[in-house]
């Protein structure tokens, strides 16, 4: 649930701010809450296409149902999703946000290699580890969160909330597909390790439910904090609004520019996203190469990560393009056409198989 609750967060909780709020303005709000309501139903569906064969990982899944060679490309199509889409994608931003924001004069090369370093480390103790690791410091990363918005909520302004319902349809349909695109759709790698990887599947489950909502409850704290604070415009205008929102914080002219509490939850939860990714993609690609051990890939996969984080993702302006118009439309796939045809499937096949045992 942990690991549930800290992949929700992830990036997201520097992204969704600004990306909601750029489509729905100040019913931001509104839409994020959607988003959680449809979360819901999204696992659901992944628990659904889970249950259909208990014990086998997504990618061995796809291959049951779509046969050997279609069910090959689209684990390959995962297998990417992971490592090139999310796990690069994480470590160039991570690299870029320490270079903009925190260290200028650091070369983003030397950032993204540190982040790989300690991504790799945490690969090769294990899953079980990382997990250890998540309810050792899920304490610490909600108390600098409520920390955070304790301190900066006497700069809250209630007038930018309003007024509430006036935006439209459409564009809360917008807000509410960035939010999904960033907390949600990529959650089907959960597959990779559930029901596999842990002891009690039918606890898992509940346990992806609670943890996606617990997730999104934290994005609609910070979001709505974000325009009460800095107004609609000025959240949408901003790269990093929550980060921006942590500068504001002073009391009594003495605690201020704190933002590193921020930044030290965002990394925090950015690490165990990471370490999802790549675990999802270690362990796919293992399996669609019949590899013994995924350990092997750990080396390559991570010098080839930090070349790819910087030929991917060549400046901020294609970043932010990316982030906006393809990342939703990519990681969609990923989340929910994939989810839904392997669920087709699984529903088609198991009615065929009754009406055999039935006629014979």
């Amino acid at each position: 649930m942990l690991l549930v609750v800290l992949f929700t967060i992830g990036s997201s909780v520097l992204f969704v701010p600004g990306g909601a709020t750029a489509a729905a303005k100040q019913d931001a709000w509104i839409s994020i809450l959607a988003g959680i309501g449809l979360s819901f139903l999204l696992v659901c569906m992944y628990n659904g296409v889970a249950g259909l064969y208990p014990g086998l990982t997504l990618v061995e899944i796809s291959e049951k149902l779509l046969g050997k060679w279609l069910g090959a490309i689209v684990s390959f199509f995962l297998i990417v999703s992971t490592f090139a889409v999310g796990g690069v994608s994480l470590i160039d931003f991570a690299g870029t946000f320490v270079t903009r924001q925190i260290m200028p004069a650091t070369p983003v090369i030397a950032a993204n290699i540190l982040f790989v370093v300690v991504a790799i480390w945490g690969q090769y103790l294990g899953l079980g580890t990382v997990a250890r690791a998540a309810e050792v410091l899920f304490p610490l990363i909600t108390a600098l969160f409520i920390v955070m918005i304790l301190a900066v909520s006497p700069n809250m302004k209630l007038e930018h909330l309003q007024p509430a319902f006036t935006v439209g349809v459409k564009p809360l349909i917008k807000s509410c597909i960035s939010y999904l695109g960033f907390s949600t759709f990529p959650a089907v790698f959960f597959l990779m390790i559930y029901p596999p990887c842990v002891k009690e599947p039918d606890q898992a489950s509940k346990a992806m439910l609670i943890g996606n909502i617990v997730g999104g409850l934290f994005l609609l704290t910070i979001t709505t904090v974000c325009v009460a604070v800095l107004g609609a415009e000025g959240t949408s205008r901003q790269a990093y609004p929550s980060y921006t929102l942590a500068k504001k914080i002073n009391i009594a002219n003495f605690i201020t520019r704190i933002e590193v509490l921020m930044a030290t939850l965002w990394f925090l939860s950015l690490y165990f996203k990471l370490m999802i990714y790549f675990f999802a993609g270690m362990k796919g690609l293992a399996q669609l190469l019949k590899l013994q051990d995924k350990r092997a890939l750990l080396l390559p996969l991570g010098l080839l990560s930090v070349v790819f984080a910087r030929m991917f993702y060549p400046s901020a302006a294609y970043r932010q393009l990316w982030d906006e118009k393809i990342w939703p439309l990519y990681v969609g796939t990923s989340g929910l056409i994939i989810p839904l045809l392997l669920l087709a499937m699984g529903i088609i096949r198991k009615k065929g198989t009754m009406r055999r045992k039935n006629n014979s």
